[in-house]
C-alpha cells in the first residue's frame, strides 16, 4: 500500500526561462517573414516556479504558458495555466510524452484535473537550448522529471502507477498572477 504524498505547486518564482506560443490546431509558433514560415520558433521568456515534493526536494517548473493565436506583441499576458488555488488528486497517464519536443526522460504525466489537459509531465531541458511550447501545464525542467519522479515513488513506498490508484499524490496548487511574457 503507497503511503501518501504532497506535491506543492507554489506560486514563488525562482527565475526566467522560454517558451514557445502552442495550440493544439497549429502546433508551434514560428516566426513569419514575408508572409513567409520559417523554421525559428517565436520564443518568449516566462518565469519559472517552484514545485515541492513533501518536505524534501525543490524542482524548477513551467507553470504558464501561451496560446499560439497567431500575434507576435513584444510583450504579452501568459494565457494558459491554473492561477487559482486548487487542491487536486491526479492520475497517472503512463503513455503521456510532451508534444513540442523530444523528451528524454520517463514517459508519463500526472493529470491534475480529470477531462482537462492540465498535467505535471517532463520539460525543456534549458541546458541543452531546447525550448517547448507550453499550454500551461506543470512542465519539470532541465532533465529533473526522473528525479521527481523517482522522489514521489521514494515517499510512496510504490511505483506511480500504484500511487495514482490508491490515489495517494495531494497536489496543492498555490494561487499566482498570470504573468507577464517577454519576446526574445
Amino acid at each position: 500500500m503507497a503511503s501518501e504524498v504532497e506535491v506543492t505547486i507554489t506560486g514563488i518564482v525562482r527565475g526566467k526561462t522560454f517558451v514557445v506560443p502552442y495550440s493544439h490546431h497549429q502546433g508551434l509558433q514560428f516566426v513569419v517573414v514575408g508572409g513567409v514560415r520559417t523554421e525559428r520558433p517565436v520564443i518568449y521568456e516566462v518565469p519559472y516556479y517552484e514545485v515541492r515534493v513533501g518536505r524534501g526536494g525543490t524542482y524548477a517548473a513551467v507553470r504558464f504558458g501561451l496560446q499560439n493565436n497567431g500575434s507576435v506583441p513584444k510583450i504579452r499576458h501568459c494565457d494558459a495555466g491554473l492561477s487559482h488555488a486548487h487542491h487536486c488528486t491526479p492520475s497517472w497517464i503512463p503513455t503521456y510524452s510532451p508534444h513540442s519536443f523530444r523528451g528524454g526522460s520517463r514517459p508519463g504525466a500526472w493529470q491534475l484535473l480529470p477531462g482537462k489537459g492540465f498535467l505535471i509531465h517532463e520539460g525543456a531541458d534549458t541546458r541543452k537550448d531546447q525550448v517547448g511550447g507550453s499550454l500551461g501545464c506543470v512542465e519539470i525542467l532541465d532533465g529533473r522529471w526522473n528525479y521527481f519522479l523517482a522522489e514521489i515513488e521514494r515517499l510512496a513506498g510504490a511505483p506511480v502507477a500504484a500511487i495514482s490508484a490508491s490515489h495517494k499524490l495531494q497536489v496543492s496548487i498555490e494561487s499566482a498572477h498570470y504573468p507577464i511574457a517577454s519576446l526574445v
